[in-house]
């Protein structure tokens, strides 16, 4: 079993910051007296497999230097390689452009109190998303949340993704005009929500899409997704009430419906594209199950 943090610096998050500023983390991790392998992903999903390599290895510390999609293919490769309940720690130093789930959890940006959070903070356990996709039931998992409908418009038709929640904003007048809300059902226990649906999240932690709260009354480890479901809404509607995204006021908008469960199945009669943490994942039908608990992340 090795001792140390297995870290992986994704070089194009942030825009380039994770390249450009790679040689400063590095440093900082070793002032602060952290033993660190520190690898750099080469590609799309390479962090999958790096992370998978280390855990196959004896690692089960694992440190992502990036954003939310650097965190998830940490995640992603460390648990389906070895990484069993209670084993996996998890850290990070942000650099990406939402940095949802350190918002969460109040992990600072300034990179130098990031790491002194990783040699001083506390290790926390927290429930983990599971994502099972289509028909082959391929398995995905998540820290943070996930969903279906526009969400995943919008994350596929963002070209510049450097501006964060910027970004997002910038990609919704566009995305709607080519958006129909689509037919889905959603089950979970013994409920059915039927009906055409702008967008439904299942969410482990309280924002995404580059600081929206979508969820503000999510715990990170009491073993329940926050559902929210946002029905048809017309381009209109949704600028007159994009504060309610940010504010925490979107669970009382009147075409939003919420609801705590253990896990919720999404279908329709024609494949919706899904995303988790930020990252396209594939089409519906899609069942999102947790992990209670499952791994520890470290917090101030």
């Amino acid at each position: 079993m090795q001792n140390g943090w297995f870290a992986v610096s994704n070089p194009v998050s942030g825009g380039g910051r994770g390249a450009r500023d790679r040689g400063q983390i590095a440093a900082l991790l070793r002032e602060a007296g952290l033993a660190v392998e520190l690898v750099a992903s080469e590609y799309h999903g390479h962090t999958v497999k790096l992370a998978a390599d280390a855990a196959q290895s004896g690692f089960r510390k694992f440190l992502a230097i990036g954003g939310d999609g650097t965190l998830n293919e940490m995640l992603n490769g460390a648990i389906a390689s070895g990484a069993g309940e209670g084993e996996a720690v998890f850290g990070l130093v942000p650099v990406g452009r939402g940095n949802d789930w350190a918002r969460t959890h109040r992990i600072p940006t300034r990179y130098r109190d990031a790491v002194a959070v990783l040699a001083r903070g506390r290790a926390v356990v927290h429930d983990v998303g599971v994502a099972e996709i289509g028909v082959e039931k391929l398995r995905r998992f998540f820290i943070n949340a996930a969903g279906a409908g526009f969400d995943a418009h919008v994350v596929e038709h963002t070209r510049d993704d450097r501006l964060g929640a910027v970004s997002y904003l910038l990609a919704l007048p566009t995305s709607l005009l080519s958006f129909r809300a689509p037919e889905l059902e959603l089950r979970f226990d013994q409920q059915c929500i039927s009906g055409k649906v702008f967008l439904a999240f299942a969410s482990v932690n309280k924002y995404c899409g580059g600081g929206m709260l979508v969820a503000p009354r999510a715990e990170f480890d009491d073993g329940l997704f926050d559902v929210t479901v946002v029905d048809e809404v017309s381009l209109w509607e949704l600028l007159l009430n994009l504060k309610k995204l940010f504010d925490g006021t979107l669970p009382s908008y009147r075409k939003v419906r919420t609801f705590r469960t253990r896990s919720v199945e999404i279908s329709g009669p024609v494949p919706v594209n899904s995303e988790a943490d930020g990252e396209l994942i594939g089409t519906t039908p899609i069942l999102f199950s947790l992990l209670p608990r499952y791994v520890k992340v470290v917090v101030p």
